[in-house]
């Protein structure tokens, strides 16, 4: 049921519409419409950074509407607040008819009476901010990692659970159309039994001495590359593979020790470079690495997962194409092509083959998939017990690698 407006004025509330898309049946192909919108929600987000933008415009591209924008620092919600503005209502318009800038997220919600809270605060808010949602019976939509803690992790399933509400966790990686055709090729037993998975999440983002809030402990939490990047590729194997991490062994460096914070120089705490080994719950071993440190690798998570008859091989940085490595030793690329991927990768691909589809479409995918969901399709996505799942396994890393052991995981 879609959360009512809880304040009482009447041009506030608009009705949510659905247009329904048929739930795809075992054998079809191409037969899933390519086009369709989910509820048109009223949406507030609380965090005004790049990732906040970002939810922002893939909000407006599906049909719903941006009511507010909460941040810490009233100059940059309004400034967000008026980016997204849409045409024609950037000045001179009644409130209820744009988007409203807050530094209250209590203010915010209670004013404006959203049916869903984006989340895009920094990690160490996660909770405090979903749990104002959360009682108030508005969904919640959160970026990854949900939480620092697991604690904090269980207690927002815990809330959410007894609330009723939509809750779900930004693990993007899940939406993009290859990494779907990847899962059902993969539990089809195309590439037989699986053998081992490798892989990793390199990135530029801290290649550089400046100190950001991502290496503060009171607003990030204790883990940099592994709950901010490493996470990604967790779930990415899981998902894919259908099997959960059970074992995991790792080994943590902080290759920039010291940052510059206001001209000073700053000891850093958080890793920067991961290397771990694990072994998934069917027995297959794997490793991989993580790094926010990597120069000229802006953004590059990638997976392989070999099997005894093949193996396949996918990058975020270059999404469109899925790489078949068969047992004659030829390779096979998979381009994506809407009209030739299965019914679950083809839901999800919207522009014709060589017509490119990328991060924000992604994004886009996961937001329409949890708004239909609230709207009462049967539609799946990545849920607060899959946040909870991986605050755990990134806390188990961690403890593997202070204690330079391997960590069983239930």
């Amino acid at each position: 049921m879609v959360h009512t407006p809880i304040n009482s004025m009447e041009n506030c509330v608009q009705k949510t519409t659905i247009e329904r898309l048929r739930v795809p049946r075992p054998g079809d192909r191409n037969e899933v419409a390519k086009t369709y919108y989910p509820p048109e929600l009223r949406a507030a987000i609380v965090g005004t950074g790049g990732i906040a933008r970002i939810h922002g415009q893939r909000i407006q591209d599906l049909g719903s509407r941006v009511v507010g924008v909460c941040g810490r620092d009233l100059s940059k919600a309004q400034a967000l607040a008026a980016e997204l503005q849409p045409a024609g209502r950037r000045g001179g318009f009644r409130r209820r008819d744009g988007i409203e800038p807050f530094a209250d997220l209590g203010r915010m919600l209670d004013e404006t009476g959203p049916d869903v809270l984006h989340v895009c605060s920094p990690h160490g808010f996660h909770a405090a901010h979903a749990l104002e949602a959360i009682k108030r019976g508005i969904h919640v939509i959160c970026e990854k990692p949900m939480t620092t803690t697991v604690e904090d992790a269980q207690r927002l399933l815990d809330a959410s659970e007894a609330a009723g509400i939509h809750a779900a966790v930004c693990l993007t990686q899940r939406s993009y159309p290859m990494v779907a055709e990847l899962r059902g090729r993969i539990l089809s037993g195309e590439i037989g039994k699986l053998q081992a998975v490798r892989g990793g999440f390199l990135s530029w983002d801290s290649s550089h001495e400046n100190w950001g809030w991502g290496f503060d402990p009171a607003i990030a939490g204790t883990s940099y590359a592994t709950a901010d990047l490493g996470v990604h590729w967790l779930d990415l194997v899981e998902h894919v593979t259908g099997s959960r991490i059970s074992q995991v062994d790792a080994r943590f460096s902080t290759l920039r020790p010291t940052r510059v914070k206001d001209g000073r120089e700053v000891d850093v705490q958080a890793e920067d470079y991961v290397r771990v080994f694990l072994q998934l719950s069917d027995g297959t071993p794997g490793s991989a690495v993580f790094s926010g440190v990597c120069a000229g690798e802006p953004n590059a998570c990638f997976i392989d997962v070999d099997g005894m008859d093949g193996g396949f091989h996918w990058q975020a940085d270059d999404p469109n194409v899925l790489r078949h490595r068969r047992a004659d030793a030829s390779i096979l690329t998979i381009a994506r092509d809407p009209e030739r991927l299965s019914a679950d990768a083809g839901r999800i691909a919207f522009t014709p083959a060589g017509h490119a589809e990328g991060f924000g479409d992604a994004f886009r995918n996961l937001i329409r998939d949890v708004y239909a969901a609230i709207g009462g399709d049967p539609v799946a996505y990545p849920t607060f017990a899959d946040g909870r799942r991986l605050v755990s396994v990134v806390h188990a890393i961690q403890e593997s690698a202070q204690t330079r052991k391997a960590i069983d995981i239930d």
